[in-house]
């Protein structure tokens, strides 16, 4: 206890004095520390040079040169400022890969898995989770009942395991897929536009199927229900008083806005079983409800591991003259008066080392909030070269 007391108070100084330097610099002290240490970062993995020669028409022998560093960066966050003995600036960051290592391995052997990461500082700003619920399969009434029932137990343990841990917030997100241009032009809303997408869908599995183990990648078998061992029948012979019995498998997505690849992917196939003369509302039996919300459990683990390791990032949705929206809002935790610096998520940090690439790079204050969105207006950098699906990373360690 000593030594976690310690080694909090070591943190909560080290923060303090990167908040003294932060005071003594101006913005564009700040922003040019950003685009050096962005460099860094572009130095920190293996770099791929290519040059190209040709002659033009007017028979000159020109020659062009880019530099790809093998760093693949989502998201990047200023943790604090210094300057050296000599006063030049540099900006201290956090920055992980496109995608996590080993998140489709999380339950390998149902152990259970340090992050992958070394966990930042606690900081204001949160995660944004689209949550849409999916149901593929035909199912009853009775059976309907028991879904919402499965529903509300993971969206319960998904939601407070991230507010005790202080890292994402779970809000609906609409279903726009199948919208026309017009139709999305016309009923989007900062809804649509979270940085996240956590999908659940259900899909009904066919009734001969065996018990099968609790992950796809588990190594142990997940023992068989009492009331599967007692009611092991085909559907047709249900009807007679028997509770309602279904398998599923409960699949759950995590997809980064823009990406196709998840960022997690589980897997669970389960038996909710309905309770024994239960003449109101189809509910959980206590053995099934138990399993529904241990699973649960594990999923809400396996998903801190892997927002542990993300930095909070933005993207630029509107870029008007000088005026910015980006998908973060109050629910991530921004503020007016915060700052963010915008940049080309293409060209950076992979490719910093190429000309005028971390010149672009702009800072910019937000004047204006709301639950989904924020708008921001420059005050360092080359604002006109803005541009949407350009990224948002906060410039300062939110606290």
């Amino acid at each position: 206890m000593r030594r976690l007391s310690a080694l909090l108070l070591a943190l909560l100084l080290f923060a303090s004095g990167a908040g003294v330097w932060a005071q003594n610099l101006s913005l564009e002290e700040k922003l040019e520390a950003i685009r050096k240490s962005l460099v860094e970062t572009a130095l920190e993995g293996p770099t791929k040079v290519s040059a190209t020669q040709w002659i033009d028409a007017q028979g000159v022998l020109r020659e062009s040169s880019s530099f790809h560093s093998g760093v693949e960066v989502r998201g990047v966050r200023v943790v604090g400022y210094t300057t050296d003995s000599q006063g030049e600036a540099s900006a201290k960051l956090q920055w992980q890969e496109l995608y996590g290592k080993g998140s489709a391995q999380a339950m390998a052997d149902g152990k259970k898995a340090e992050p992958a990461c070394k966990p930042a500082s606690a900081s204001r700003l949160q995660h944004l989770l689209g949550l849409q619920w999916n149901v593929s399969g035909r199912f009853s009434a009775e059976e309907q009942n028991l879904l919402e029932e499965l529903r509300s137990h993971w969206l319960g343990q998904l939601t407070s395991t991230g507010a005790s841990a202080a890292l994402w917030r779970i809000a609906p997100k609409p279903h726009t897929e199948g919208r026309s241009g017009y139709e999305q032009a016309l009923l989007s809303a900062g809804a649509d536009d979270m940085p996240w997408r956590l999908d659940l869908t259900v899909v009904a599995l066919p009734r001969s199927e065996e018990s099968n183990e609790g992950w796809t990648n588990a190594a142990e078998r997940r023992p068989m229900l009492a009331e599967e061992s007692a009611r092991a029948l085909p559907r047709t012979n249900w009807a007679f008083n028997m509770p309602a019995m279904v398998r599923v498998e409960l699949q759950m997505r995590l997809v980064a806005r823009n990406q196709t690849k998840p960022v997690l992917l589980l897997n669970t196939p389960m038996t909710l079983v309905a309770q024994d003369a239960n003449w109101g509302i189809a509910q959980l039996s206590n053995s099934a409800r138990t399993q529904a919300l241990q699973l649960a459990e594990n999923a809400a683990l396996e998903l801190y591991k892997t927002m542990v390791c993300q930095t909070v990032v933005g993207e630029v949705t509107q870029a008007l003259g000088k005026q910015f929206r980006i998908n973060l809002g109050a629910a991530a935790g921004l503020r007016v008066g915060d700052t963010w610096v915008l940049a080309d998520a293409g060209k950076l940090p992979q490719r910093a080392l190429e000309a005028g690439n971390t010149a672009n790079t702009v800072m910019a204050k937000v004047q204006y909030v709301t639950e989904h969105y924020a708008q921001l207006t420059p005050t360092a950098g080359p604002a006109q070269n803005v541009q949407r699906r350009w990224a948002a990373w906060s410039a300062e360690d939110a606290r």
